[in-house]
């Protein structure tokens, strides 16, 4: 903006001699200087007062006292003018006039106006809301008097908005640069601001709560006013292509934010994580400095703390995945480029292993893993989280996530087994229990027997199946002891002499069929020979069936 700045009051005598020499002398009529300044007397010969007065193509004006006015503004018939040090009328100018009021309420030391070819200021006349006027391709607005207004602005209301406090961003709709420049902003402005409110919120922007004393980011569109929700919600706004959303006041939302509409009477209790409709109601913004909307894909942060409340304190990141409008998965399955993934009710990508349950609009995941945290308890526990409703999956390492199908080396407490998991059917991904090759699975993992073991016993039950720890345990549960003499040897199919065996057992007959003798591979044993264990109990098998267990001498 190109402004002249105020000319000093004081006429010199070369300006007087030059408007002496511009202006012509009548006997009854005209100019005539008296005292030092230069006074209009009309053809009556009295002294013109409170009016204009033309010398050559300038225009001047007449006080009360009949005098040249100089370096002033002159109200005139509710129009403004401003006449220089010279007593020349200002025209297509801007001219910046001292303020009497300078250094009291945050008032500027002057007023910049703008004086049209008739010499007019430009002001916002009789509009009651903000009258927008076009300078050099740029927009202003004044106030009703021709001052020309600067910062925070209300669009109802022709007056600069008090910011001594920091907060007239609440009631301003345009924002006008400072003092000394006052062009309409269009697009992006970062402001520091006092924003009370915010250090307190936990849901609309919670990146900002921290300190009242803030720095953030407005949008300001083509007619110059701000982009700004309501109380109901923040406005989303697509800028250069990309997703923005703004509170109440227009301040530009980042990092976490929760879409107030469709939080609308969601009756979740925030930070427990339980509920995965109340979890979709939060989106993702990226930082302060960006604040565009992660709309679709993967992004990895820390949880809001109502989203998670533990793991926000714990600054604790996870994986999240946005659908194409910026909603988080939560509380489902979901197939994204051809893997499927499982997401918790608070967003967080599942990874690992982990028994699962669709429940209640989301997903129960068996949350005690001391159930499963090393191979012994997976095999003790994971039937009866399977009578509760509960499948196996696994979803590789932290960094992977994609639910696995097929055979696969898992890790549990850091020893591998080997898991299989379904392929195909409405349970894909979950983990097969039954006989698969000739093989026994318990929610995927291969129930084989231990190194040091080398044969192990596993019974099929109503829930699935139970892996004897040793023969020991085995034979107190499923056998009963016998004599060892010549007939019951023979009876059993072990060809031994009496002198030879120290302890003799025979399967319950109830309990044959249910039986299943396997090796450290995992087979299933279904002839018989020298099925010896780690602690020399042998192992009988007699028409596929395990039939008696004995110790030698």
């Amino acid at each position: 903006m190109r402004k002249q700045t105020k000319l000093v009051a004081v006429l010199s005598t070369a300006a007087l001699l030059a408007i002496g020499a511009s202006m012509t002398s009548f006997a009854a009529q005209g100019w005539a200087e008296e005292d030092g300044t230069w006074v209009y007397y009309n053809r009556d010969g009295e002294r013109a007062t409170d009016k204009w007065a033309k010398s050559g193509n300038n225009w001047y004006y007449l006080n009360s006292d009949g005098e040249m006015a100089v370096d002033t503004l002159i109200d005139d018939g509710d129009n403004y003018y401003y006449v220089d040090a010279n007593g020349v009328m200002a025209s297509n100018q801007w001219v910046a006039i001292e303020n009497p009021d300078a250094g009291d309420d945050n008032e500027p030391d002057s007023y910049w106006y703008f004086f049209q070819a008739n010499g007019k200021a430009l002001t916002n006349g009789n509009n009651t809301g903000v009258s927008l006027k076009t300078i050099n391709g740029k927009k202003y607005a004044f106030d009703s008097e021709g001052k020309m207004l600067y910062g925070w602005v209300n669009a109802d209301n022709a007056e600069r908005l008090d910011d001594a406090n920091g907060d007239a961003f609440k009631e301003g709709d345009y924002f006008f640069g400072g003092s000394d420049d006052g062009a309409l902003t269009v697009g992006w402005l970062q402001k520091d601001v006092t924003y009370d409110e915010a250090s307190t919120d936990e849901v609309v922007a919670p990146a900002f709560n921290e300190d009242a004393d803030q720095t953030r980011w407005f949008y300001f569109q083509a007619n110059g006013k701000k982009v700004k929700g309501d109380a109901n919600g923040q406005k989303e706004k697509t800028i250069n292509g990309k997703k923005y959303a703004f509170d109440q006041y227009g301040a530009m939302v980042a990092e976490w934010s929760q879409n107030i509409k469709k939080a609308s009477g969601n009756t979740a209790t925030p930070g427990e994580g339980k509920d995965a409709q109340y979890s979709q109601t939060w989106r993702y913004f990226n930082s302060a400095e960006d604040g565009s909307r992660v709309s679709k894909g993967w992004f990895k942060v820390v949880p809001a703390k109502y989203l998670n409340e533990e793991r926000y304190n714990d600054e604790s990141d996870a994986w999240y995945y946005a659908d194409g409008n910026g909603q988080l998965y939560a509380g489902e399955f979901k197939t994204i480029n051809g893997k499927k993934y499982a997401f918790r009710n608070d967003g967080r990508m599942v990874d690992g292993l982990k028994f699962i349950k669709e429940a209640n609009g989301g997903l129960d995941i068996a949350g005690d893993e001391d159930k499963y945290d090393n191979g012994a308890n997976f095999d003790e526990n994971a039937p009866e989280l399977n009578k509760d409703g509960y499948l196996c999956y696994y979803f590789g390492n932290g960094e992977d996530g994609a639910m696995k199908t097929g055979k696969a080396s898992v890790e549990i407490d850091g020893e591998k087994f080997n898991f299989y998991f379904e392929t195909a059917g409405k349970n894909k991904g979950a983990g097969k229990t039954g006989e698969k090759d000739k093989k026994i699975y318990q929610s995927g993992k291969l129930l084989a027997a231990g190194k040091d073991e080398k044969y192990q016993v596993v019974k099929k039950e109503a829930n699935g199946y139970k892996k004897y720890a040793d023969a020991e345990a085995f034979v107190d549960a499923e056998a009963e002891k016998k004599s060892i003499t010549a007939d019951n040897l023979q009876k059993l199919g072990i060809n031994k002499r009496v002198g030879d065996v120290a302890e003799l057992y025979e399967v319950k007959t109830a309990s044959r069929d249910a039986l299943s003798l396997v090796n450290t591979s995992g087979k299933i044993i279904t002839n018989n020979g020298k099925n010896t264990d780690g602690n020399d109990y042998n192992y009988v098998i007699k028409n596929k069936k395990l039939v008696a267990v004995y110790v030698e001498n």
